[in-house]
């Protein structure tokens, strides 16, 4: 009898310096390629993002070494985390309680996380192409569907993300509303501009100036990303910000680069300024320019306080549903093992040598019992009973030993 288990790597969301490992649309393809053609794994979900890396599966067997081998080889980009930085689960309940946390973003227990279930929709598309998807996770996934649609009937609003970047991203895009064709730069490439570049992107920003000393951190960025910036070396930052309307800078000692000169004169237009350096020294030269208006990182964190407050009240409203839906899937789940416990227990009841009847199950040896029970109805109620038993009193409900509990309860009752 198989079960679900979780393979789950979480990236440092607060290292924004780096990039967070992740697996690329080919490199999951590869690793769902490879995953598909072993025999032991019946059902298959990958998700893999910035954030973090989660793989499902259905087995009877425990593949976490196999699983971490196969996406060591379908890594082609380098950075693969160490094997400890993998966290497997075969916990049913709970690894599927923080899957559907993740989907609906109530992890965090106060104001709540980015959804990611657009992101589940792609991965579990494509594991259905490609044969994946059985019973379960069909299930699964109608349950999803069910949930968020009771969702989406019965609370108001969630705001998708309060991060760093795609505060900022919203934040242009308030800003530009009155601008018909604004021009944006970014200083300094790494991973938190990186993403800043693709949200902005995503929302339909185009020809955007990057500047940075080399073009060489360029090669990370996928085919059609490349196409869609201009590059500037760092020689050339003064006129760049003379040429661009909205100027961010992920930059940390940046009077290096950006010299108080720069600022001090008049500009065409107004511009905006949003420094994303953890100690910002800026303020000083833009005070004395009213041409420039500037954001730091206190103004981002003041906008993410706000939305937070109003998750807060999302959360308490979405939170009882989700834990309600997923109760429903338990007791499918429940019931659907437990059928198939009490139809292979029963498949396996047989008749003793000397003709008299006794209940045998799952064991080729004839079990211990108090006394002789000659009713096949009296046999079918004590397995249901004892299916019960184990479903009740049992954690971990699929990694028990079913052989000896129900042989346990025979011989004792």
């Amino acid at each position: 009898m198989g079960q679900f288990r979780l393979l789950s790597f979480s990236g440092n969301l607060y290292n924004l310096k780096n990039d967070a490992f992740y697996l690329s649309t080919e490199e999951n393809k590869q690793l769902l390629y490879t995953l598909k053609s072993w025999p032991e794994i019946k059902e298959l979900i990958i998700l893999s993002i910035p954030e973090r890396t989660e793989i499902i599966y259905f087995s009877d067997l425990d593949l976490e070494e196999r699983i971490f081998e196969a996406i060591t080889d379908a890594t082609l980009s380098g950075g693969m985390p160490i094997k400890s930085e993998f966290h497997q689960t075969s916990d049913e309940e709970k690894l599927l309680i923080h899957l559907s946390e993740l989907c609906f973003g109530v992890q965090s227990s106060n104001y709540g996380t980015t959804p990611l279930f657009p992101r589940f929709i792609q991965a579990y598309n494509l594991s259905l192409e490609n044969g994946m998807v059985g019973e379960y996770l069909e299930r699964w996934w109608n349950n999803l569907i069910a949930t968020n649609k009771r969702i989406k009937e019965q609370v108001d609003y969630q705001l998708p993300n309060f991060s760093i970047t795609y505060t900022v991203s919203d934040l242009i895009t308030e800003l530009v509303k009155s601008v018909k064709h604004p021009k944006i730069a970014i200083i300094g490439l790494n991973a938190l501009s990186k993403r800043i570049y693709k949200n902005l992107t995503s929302k339909g920003f185009n020809k955007i100036t990057i500047v940075d000393k080399s073009i060489a951190p360029f090669s990370t960025l996928p085919e059609m990303d490349l196409n869609n910036f201009i590059f500037e070396p760092m020689s050339e930052v003064e006129n760049v910000i003379n040429k661009n309307d909205i100027l961010i800078s992920t930059l940390e000692n940046s009077l290096q680069i950006l010299h108080p000169a720069y600022f001090q004169k008049d500009f065409d237009t107004t511009k905006i300024f949003i420094d994303l350096s953890i100690k910002s020294n800026l303020t000083a030269i833009f005070n004395e320019n009213h041409q420039v208006i500037p954001f730091n990182l206190t103004d981002i964190y003041k906008i993410v306080e706000q939305k937070m407050e109003i998750n807060k009240k999302w959360l308490k409203k979405a939170k009882p549903i989700i834990s309600e839906m997923n109760l429903e899937f338990f007791h499918w789940i429940d019931d659907k093992k437990g059928q198939e416990m009490l139809t292979l227990a029963n498949e396996l009841l047989v008749k003793n040598i000397n003709n008299s009847q006794y209940t045998k199950v799952l064991i080729a040896d004839e079990p211990f019992f108090k006394a002789v029970m000659s009713d096949n109805h009296i046999n079918k109620i004590l397995l249901k009973k004892s299916i019960a038993r184990i479903k009740s009193n049992a954690q971990y409900k699929d990694i028990i030993n079913y052989d000896k509990i129900v042989n346990d309860f025979y011989q004792y009752n």
